[in-house]
């Protein structure tokens, strides 16, 4: 990795010179914040003497890579530009250095739209980002590219189970600090075999893996999608249950524009890839998705604390917990992996800790398997 303490206007001055002749005049490099992950990226500006403006593009430094290899960003975004979605252009890389010259979609994501705007508007901003992803789900999965590394990667049992195995190392064995014998170790794997085995059997689609409002920018009525390096083939609903339900992303949208948004990336999907889709096992594989989508998050919001000391994501963790509770004891599959989180985790408590938790009961009906209204009724006040 490049130099912790951030990267100087000396460190870049020389490589932006060879991308840009102007970066001379008035370069400035400030860093910028950081989604959940260990990359780190800096905004560098200058002033375009010809043109009379300022130049912003984004550095993200991540390892090295060899000068022979494309690194899995590369690749990845020049599928999804290949596949009509919109990425960050890309202006240059510096293997040696672990550096990539971004085009800048500015600050302001999906999740700040959908905490400050109206409610009209989040659920326009919200089909946006949805049209993004029927374009991923169709013209990206049906054009397959030997050179992506997704369509080398799915979501299988083993990356499944790893995942839920961080979420019961960092949160359960690390946040909660719940002591596991091996026994209990095996019981937790044997709990969460079946719903892994279920979910790997399903027809695979290109997924973004991290397709949230932290990770989509709104700049001019349009989405910018960024941070898709680990794309892996997997579930239908995957990337739709990623964003709907990060965070507190139920509580910011409500269940009548979550069951709108749901209803439209269907519509949208049969209409682009003449496919019919059985709504009532969309919901069911929605619900079950979203049970492994949660604990892994849980995990990776845990580690961020323990491992990493950045603890600005505890407090995601509750509401989580209080959305995987109803879900769990729902599905028969899933009961040895409710005993045990309930016997290990505060998954009893969640509806008392979960902050924004007075929507409960309602959400309930509505939040998951989105069955109790149809968006064609589905009224928004100005």
């Amino acid at each position: 990795m490049a130099d912790p303490d951030g990267l100087t206007k000396e460190q870049l001055q020389s490589w932006l010179a060879t991308l840009f002749p102007d970066v001379k005049a008035g370069l400035s490099v400030v860093p910028l914040m950081a989604d959940a992950s260990t990359r780190r990226y800096f905004r560098a500006q200058w002033r375009h003497l010809e043109a009379e403006k300022t130049v912003s593009r984004v550095i993200m430094v991540g390892d090295p890579w060899p000068e022979t290899e494309t690194p899995d960003f590369v690749a990845v975004s020049q599928h999804l530009a290949a596949s009509g979605v919109r990425v960050p252009t890309i202006d240059g890389v510096a293997a040696a250095s672990g550096w990539i010259c971004l085009q800048d979609f500015g600050d302001r994501t999906l999740a700040d739209v959908w905490r400050d705007a109206d409610l009209p508007e989040r659920l326009v901003w919200g089909q946006r980002a949805l049209d993004a992803l029927v374009r991923m789900h169709t013209t990206a999965t049906q054009y397959r590219h030997h050179s992506c590394p997704a369509f080398h990667l799915a979501f299988d049992v083993p990356k499944l189970l790893s995942e839920l195995q961080h979420f019961r190392s960092h949160a359960i064995e690390g946040l909660w600090q719940r002591v596991l014998s091996d026994d209990e170790r095996e019981a937790f794997e044997a709990a969460c075999l079946p719903l892994c085995t279920h979910l790997e059997a399903q027809p695979r689609y290109f997924c973004h893996r991290d397709y949230h409002g932290w990770n989509i920018m709104a700049e001019d009525k349009t989405v910018g999608i960024l941070d898709f390096q680990d794309a892996r083939m997997g579930s239908q609903p995957y990337d739709v249950v990623s964003l709907l339900v990060d965070r507190r992303t139920p509580w910011l949208l409500g269940p009548d524009i979550s069951t709108a948004l749901v209803q439209y990336y269907l519509d949208r999907f049969e209409a682009e890839s003449g496919q019919r889709v059985d709504r009532a096992a969309f919901d069911e594989l929605f619900e079950l998705v979203a049970v492994q989508r949660c604990l892994k998050a849980i995990g990776t919001f845990a580690a961020m604390h323990v491992a990493y000391g950045r603890s600005q994501y505890l407090p995601y963790i509750a509401p989580t917990l209080h959305y995987v509770r109803p879900l769990v004891q729902r599905h028969a599959m899933l009961s040895a992996l409710a005993a045990f989180l309930y016997r290990y985790t505060p998954l009893d408590r969640s509806n008392q800790t979960a902050s924004l938790s007075r929507h409960g009961s309602k959400w309930r009906l509505s939040h998951m398997g989105l069955k109790h209204q149809h968006p064609a009724t589905t009224t928004f006040k100005t």
